[in-house]
């Protein structure tokens, strides 16, 4: 398979490119910043026993002609895009939005939804052209589900959209030989869940108890999804980490359990 993840030159997008190399697997990333593509490029190049193909290039997806370019980009590396995955996100400061500079949560909004959807218009477009058409799976995270907490709504609606945006898709992909499909990691312990020291309060403390039950580190979930990600072939799939029995189990066995502690070797 040939394999496309945004935002790959950290974090969990990382993580899953690893995995599909792994597995044997070609991959192509992006990142605004093209010396941290070299770094990762580089990285996973010594370690990719298989010989696969690993390459980036520096792509905003929230200019739509940069995002042509990726395609265009990994089309010419790999020969074709079988899966594109879209995992580039941010949720800016993390401060209450009466507070937050306007630059901030437009740039969020810019990065999680515009470039979502030109990312999903760009692959549809080109997959359309594909005899073996492909599948793209639009990344969830906290407020895909309706849920809310301070400090997180403008992140919290980019993905409440996204996920009311997919729908959209999958019921435009229907007898198409595209497939739209979710992929969600659950909490994961990367950037987007650890608030820098600055914007750490008695809030935060508070959710660290929570979250060291139902968080998890990037080398637990990253495996798991990109299993579930190889595995689906039905549009409107869903690859899910951290499902509502699973939250449940964990609640349960926290009362019985010794307290994980998911953030001190970050200092936080």
């Amino acid at each position: 398979m040939n394999v496309v993840i945004t935002g790959g030159s950290k974090g969990i997008g990382k993580g899953m490119t690893g995995e599909f190399l792994k597995r044997g697997h070609n991959v192509t990333i992006c990142s605004r910043s093209q010396k941290d593509i070299d770094l990762t490029v580089d990285e996973l190049t010594k370690t990719n026993a298989e010989g696969q193909i690993i390459c980036g290039t520096s792509c905003d997806v929230a200019d739509h002609k940069q995002t042509k370019n990726l395609w265009d980009f990994a089309n010419d590396k790999m020969g074709s895009v079988d899966i594109w995955i879209n995992n580039a996100g941010r949720d800016g400061l993390k401060v209450k939005f009466v507070d937050l500079p306007p630059e901030d949560f437009q740039m969020t909004v810019d990065t999680n939804v515009t470039g979502m959807m030109n990312c999903c218009q760009v692959a549809m477009q080109g997959m359309k052209q594909q005899t073996s058409g492909g599948r793209i799976f639009n990344m969830e995270g906290f407020g895909s589900d309706g849920m809310t907490r301070s400090r997180l709504g403008v992140y919290g609606s980019t993905k409440y959209g996204l996920r009311y945006f997919t729908k959209t898709l999958v019921k435009e992909c229907e007898g198409s030989n595209i497939r739209m499909c979710y992929l969600s990691p659950g909490m994961v312990v990367t950037d987007l869940l650890v608030p820098p020291p600055e914007q750490r309060d008695e809030d935060w403390e508070k959710s660290k108890k929570v979250l060291n039950i139902l968080a998890d580190t990037v080398e637990t979930v990253t495996p798991y999804l990109v299993d579930g990600v190889l595995a689906a072939e039905n549009n409107g799939d869903a690859v899910r980490w951290l499902t509502g029995g699973k939250v449940m189990r964990r609640f349960l066995l926290s009362k019985f359990k010794k307290p994980r502690d998911l953030f001190s070797h970050l200092g936080a």
